[in-house]
């Protein structure tokens, strides 16, 4: 009688080892499913689709010639930020990228606690409009405004400022990249004229309207670059995309 109780309880033991087993497998690869699923590079989405980088000093050393032969269709690459700050790999990253071909824009990084006028201004006296392939384009998000002021009305106010003053000097009107969060906090119903640049990583960007470009990625793997590249995507085929260009 004790040696048949003894296995029963043995038994009942690997029936929840079993059990727990099957649960950790199931968690594990739902895990495994979600990290690819927001992870992904776009470019093994669709090999149709026209795909470019964003990217900046963080993304380190680049070989643009690597980077050409790996169907990027266009680059932009990180200019300035609020009033003093001007990105290490700027001037490198710009003329490389365009040196080998690929159409190029550049982004300023725009800071909440200084005026959209003193951004313009050095944001303009950094980057000859004139070179640019693409149109330029303004950050908007609030990642990265540690301890300061996130009124919607006065950040989108210095943002109009920075806006004109640009476009003044531009051919183009100025892109706004945002997240989805700043987006609907700071220019939705705000920016009608401008083009979107939006982020929203691994799903299909769904605001109240037509977006142009989106980042689906902040982990894109190049032969080339050192770093994790940011990975966009442009709204349209390839014949809207030269349509684009020549605008």
């Amino acid at each position: 009688m004790a040696k048949k109780k003894k296995k029963k309880a043995k038994k009942k033991i690997n029936s929840k080892t079993r059990a727990w087993i099957a649960v950790s497998i199931v968690l594990l690869l739902t895990g495994v499913f979600l990290y690819f699923r927001l992870h992904r590079n776009p470019e093994k989405i669709d090999p149709g689709q026209i795909t470019g980088i964003d990217v900046s000093k963080h993304t380190g050393r680049i070989n643009w010639e690597k980077i050409k032969m790996q169907n990027v269709d266009f680059a932009y690459v990180k200019s300035t930020e609020g009033v003093t700050y001007i990105d290490p790999c700027f001037s490198y990253n710009f003329r490389e990228a365009k040196r080998v071909g690929i159409p190029v824009g550049v982004y300023h990084f725009f800071r909440f606690n200084r005026s959209g006028e003193e951004q313009a201004q050095h944001f303009m006296k950094n980057v000859s409009m004139e070179d640019l392939n693409l149109p330029p384009v303004v950050d908007v998000e609030e990642w990265g405004q540690y301890n300061q002021s996130k009124d919607a009305e006065k950040v989108s106010a210095e943002l109009r400022t920075f806006i004109d003053l640009v476009e003044e000097k531009c051919d183009h009107s100025v892109i706004i990249y945002s997240d989805k969060h700043s987006y609907s906090k700071y220019i939705q119903g705000r920016f009608d004229d401008n083009d979107i640049w939006i982020c929203s990583l691994g799903t299909p960007p769904e605001i109240d309207r037509k977006w142009t470009f989106w980042q689906n990625s902040h982990t894109g793997k190049y032969k080339g670059a050192r770093g994790k590249v940011d990975v966009n995507v442009f709204n349209g085929d390839r014949e809207k995309w030269s349509d684009y260009l020549a605008d």
